[in-house]
Order: structure tokens, then sequence, then C-alpha cells
């Protein structure tokens, strides 16, 4: 061999030999570069993140306070729930995990999926599955190893012990959702969690709701729990005692039956409400885990509309019962006097139009007093039009008509007096004398709520004083510290006479004793009050009231109850209220306390 061609390849051998070293040397720098990297620019975030795979919070969800009576006992409760949820850092194989967990306990696989792919803390549990039964739950945690990620997550849920009694009144909750979260309102709820939808729950979500706790575990490299290594305890929601009396609601619940509509029961001297019933109700149950969408499809499409609080946003004719503002007006304005009469021949013509009494062959010759026990709408048609409209909705408005009670309820309607003004913006008409005339009996345009109703009777009760109405008599800690206490709030006070008032309580206990709402009276309690049967379109059945208090000359007690749609061919609502306070009185459960003395 040449020596210029050993020469060669030695050279070619030097050559490849550095080449490697080169590579080696490059190759620890690389390296070395990448540790510095990792450890001085990467190495706090790495840790924490390897700190989370081996610690994982669990929160804790707080109780919600209970729901209580005036009388202590319980309306709204919690039961203990073990939920089933999956930690997203730790799952390996989501589909392989969602596939076996929709075989064992019937979850909806898409849904979870997106559920947990959009869940913003990758190592928060993220709930799949409510109230799951003892059964699966054993089978599950005996079998660790196959479910990777997933964890038991122990919880309150709200439980109403009577069910669909007072369901409108105390509301119920749902699951908060993403656009709240993301809107900054909840700043301290996160996915999965409940809040007051309805209800004395959404109004007073703040101090029902609690504060949160979390425990954070230890846990290997397949998410299973391991140790504790700390715990912060939830702090438990405020008590609500109500100015509810249960066995008040139970009473009025009772006796309304499966008719629709509202009873209203409280004292006319503060404001504070026994019961409250809109029917027909539901179970707030339903809702406490999440309600399903065929249950909340069911629900939503009922044309009887369950989910409706008719007593503060139903809206109907107050037909008769307003025939006490209009006789009001009349005497507060000097427009009649307690003896002048009018005649009733069963018609009466306004215009080209013929008005009719309920009573076809009329009621004769009649005064103030006598008019308002017999109902008689020739007599109120003839007042009404010589009182005027403006006189008319004047006092109504006095009384609270045509605007919010201020109830402590979300969404309570306004009703609606009409005047000329608003049917010429709204109806495109002028004012007509027929339209003054069916004011006057309560008919035409005008729309009363039942709490409204309430605050009117409650008005000649008490002698003239608008209060507020409310139904929560104060908030107490878990410790037993008052939070709030709510007194009556006294509005105003309506212009009336004692004159006025004198004739006012006489004709409504006459409207028992004698008259229209006879079918109220009993033996226990002497009751006051005014009837009114609301037509409507035709074929149509009327809604039906009765608006009183008792006893009549020591009124303790204001009562509203608005049949709607009445099947029954007789004054049912008259019948209803009788019933409700002839029981209450019975059992004694109308207190000293609820009365001016008092006050």
């Amino acid at each position: 061999m040449f020596q210029g061609e050993i020469d060669s390849r030695e050279r070619l051998f030097k050559r490849r030999v550095d080449f490697i070293y080169i590579l080696i040397i490059c190759g620890f720098f690389l390296l070395a570069g990448r540790i510095v990297w990792l450890q001085l620019i990467e190495g706090e975030r790495f840790s924490s993140l390897s700190e989370n795979f081996r610690l994982q919070l669990l929160p804790l969800t707080p109780p919600r306070g209970h729901i209580r009576d005036r009388n202590g006992k319980i309306l709204a409760t919690n039961k203990v729930s073990f939920s089933l949820g999956v930690v997203p850092s730790n799952i390996s194989d989501v589909n392989c995990l969602l596939i076996s967990l929709e075989k064992i306990v019937g979850i909806n696989k898409e849904r979870c999926k997106k559920k947990i792919q959009q869940a913003p803390n990758p190592f928060r549990p993220v709930l799949l599955k409510k109230d799951v039964n003892m059964a699966t739950m054993t089978y599950i945690l005996e079998r660790e190893e196959e479910f990777p990620g997933v964890v038991i997550v122990p919880r309150p849920v709200r439980s109403y012990p009577h069910q669909s009694l007072a369901s409108h009144l105390l509301g119920y909750l749902g699951e908060v959702s993403k656009e709240e979260l993301f809107s900054g309102i909840f700043p301290h709820l996160e996915q999965g969690d409940f809040i007051g939808r309805v209800g004395i729950e959404r109004v007073y979500d703040s101090y029902l709701r609690g504060e949160k706790g979390g425990k954070q575990v230890e846990v290997d490299a397949y998410g299973r729990y391991l140790r504790t290594i700390s715990e912060k305890n939830a702090l438990p929601g405020n008590d609500i005692y109500l100015t509810i009396d249960i066995r008040m609601q139970q009473i009025a619940e009772e006796e309304m039956g499966k008719r629709k509509g509202v009873v209203i029961l409280g004292n006319p001297w503060t404001g504070e409400i026994f019961s409250l019933v809109s029917h027909p109700c539901f179970d707030p149950n339903l809702f406490s885990s999440g309600i399903s969408i065929k249950e909340w499809d069911r629900l939503k499409q009922n044309p009887a509309n369950p989910l409706e609080n008719r007593a503060i946003r139903g809206e109907y004719p107050p037909a008769s019962t307003f025939k006490i503002i209009v006789a009001i007006s009349a005497l507060e304005n000097g427009i009649i006097g307690e003896n002048e009469t009018f005649i009733c021949r069963g018609k009466f013509l306004v215009g080209d139009r013929i008005f009719r009494c309920w009573k076809e062959e009329g009621h004769g010759k009649l005064n103030l007093e006598d008019a308002i026990i017999h109902s008689c709408d020739i007599f109120f048609y003839q007042l009404g039009l010589k009182t005027g409209v403006d006189n008319i909705i004047k006092t109504a408005s006095s009384f609270g008509l045509g605007k919010p009670t201020g109830i402590d309820l979300l969404s309570e309607k306004s009703g609606l007096l009409p005047t000329p003004s608003w049917k010429l913006k709204n109806k495109g008409e002028t004012w007509f004398r027929g339209d003054t005339a069916n004011l006057s009996i309560g008919q035409g345009y005008i729309l009363c709520t039942p709490i409204q109703m309430f605050n009117l009777i409650s008005i000649i009760a008490n002698g003239g004083s608008l209060f507020k109405p409310y139904l929560v008599r104060e908030i107490v800690s878990p410790e037993g510290r008052l939070i709030k206490k709510n007194s009556p709030q006294k509005l105003r006070k309506v212009p009336l006479s004692s004159s006025t008032l004198t004739l006012l309580r006489s004709a409504l206990k006459g409207v028992v004793k004698r008259g229209t709402g006879w079918r109220a009276d009993n033996k226990v309690v002497d009751i006051s009050g005014k009837t009114g049967t609301a037509q409507l379109t035709e074929g149509k059945r009327p809604h039906n009231w009765f608006i009183g208090y008792a006893p009549s000359d020591n009124p303790r007690i204001a009562i509203v109850v608005m049949v709607e749609h009445r099947e029954e061919e007789r004054a049912i609502a008259s019948e209803i209220a009788g019933k409700i306070l002839s029981r209450i009185f019975t059992l004694k459960l109308v207190k000293d306390e609820y009365s001016a003395k008092k006050i």
C-alpha cells in the first residue's frame, strides 16, 4: 500500500474522530443547557405540577342553612349524597374510562367527555353523576385500579321533607351555569355547585349558602387516595325563620284541594304572611340533584303552569272585591252619603249598551251598605260613573294597586290600573263611560295580584295602614347568633275616615252574615269579607274571589282566596275561606300577638 494512501486514510479517520468529539461536546452542552432550563427556568412549574399530581384538593361543599317556619319547624334541610367525579389530570384514557362508567352508572358518555375537556382546573374533581347508590359506590371503590382518576365526593343535597308544601315560596336550587361563573356574579362557586333559583332559596341565597371548605389529600400515580394532608371544614349556611306557620299552610293547601288558585293568610297589623299557597304546585326535591330534561319539559309544558307563583305573578280582574275601592272613593270624595240610595232594576243603560246586574230581577232600592252586602252591580255602575275614573284610580293607587307590594320574592308583577291615557296609548282608543262602568265592578282592563288584594283587605282590617308584606322573620347563624331581624314596615297611612271605616266594616260583616259571602259563615269565628266573580271571555269559566278578615270585631288574621276558572257552580272561594278560618281558630293557631295591642 502506498504511503500516500495510508496518510489519506489516517486523516479521514482523524476527521471522523474529531467530528464525534464535536458531537459529544455539543450533546453535552445541549444536555447541560436543558438541565439548566428545567432546573432554573421551568423548575418551579414542574415542581408545582408534580406536587399537584401527588397532592390534590378536594372541595367540601357546605350544608345549606335550614329554612324553618315561625315556630322552628323545618321546611328545607339537607341530606347526605355521594357523587361520582373524575380528576382530569389523573386520567390516562378518557374514552376507555367513560365507556366503563357508562356501563356501570349510566352516564352520558359524550356529555361527560365534554365536561372533562372544558374543566377549568384539571386537578379538581369534575362531577359526572350525582346521587350514586351505595352498591355502585362500593363496586367502584373495590376496583380503584380499574378506574384511574375516579373519586367519590360526599356532598349535602337539599331536601324538602314536606315535598310540594309551600313550594312556590320556598323555591328550589339549580346548578350554576357557565355564563354565571364567567360573569363573576358568584366568585366563590365552581362548576357543579348549586344556587337558589326562585323563592326564598333565591332571594336569601347568600345567607343560606355557607362557606366552602377543602381537604388536601395525597394520591399515588393512579390517582388513588393515600392519606389526608390537611383539612378545612366547610361552614354551614345560616338558618332562616319564616313568618309562615306550617300548620296554617297545611290547612290552606288541604282546603284548596286540587283546584287552581291562591290562598294567602297573614297578619293585617304587620304584613307578616302566615300562609302562601299557589296551586298547582311542584316538588322542589326534583331540582335538588339536577332535574332531568324529561322532567323539566314535563313541568314547563304543563298547561296548568305549576311553576308559576300565582300569589305574586297571577294577574286577575278583581271583580266585585274592587267595589270596596269604589265605595271608599265615593265616600272620601263626598260623592255619596251613607244613606243615599240607587235603584237596581236588573239592567242599566250606558250610552247604547245595556249593563246588567248578576241578579236578573234586580235588587230594588238600596243604600251603599246594602249594595256592598248584596254586591249589586247596577248600584256600583251608577256610583262609579258619578265618582269618576280619576277619583277611583287615585283611591286604588293609594291602596297599593297597580304596583308591586315589595314582598321578599322575585319577579312580582304590578297588575294594571287602567286610565284614559293608558287606553289611548295601548289600545289607540278614547275612554268611554262604559269603561268606567266596567271598572266600577272590577271588570274590563283592571288586573290585580292576590298579594295586592291581601294588602287591600288588611288596610280595612287595621284601620288604614299599608304595610309591606314579608316572609322572613329572622336569620340566625349556625352558632345561634342573630344575623338579621325583619320588623313590620309601614309604608303609609291611607286616607280613610272613621265614618267610612265604620260603614265598610259593618257592610263586610253583613256580606258573610246575610249577603253573597254567606258560605264563609261558621260557628267558630265571625268573618268579614267581600266576594267577587270575575266574568271572562265566552267559553272560559270565571275566577272566584273572597277577601276578608277574622274575627270581625277584633281582626287578627286576613285572608285572600282566589279560585282560578272555578269548576263549581257555587261561590266556592267564600266556602274555602270559611273552612280554613274555622279550622285555624278551632286549633287556636292565631296567637294573641296577632293584634293591634301588640303593634
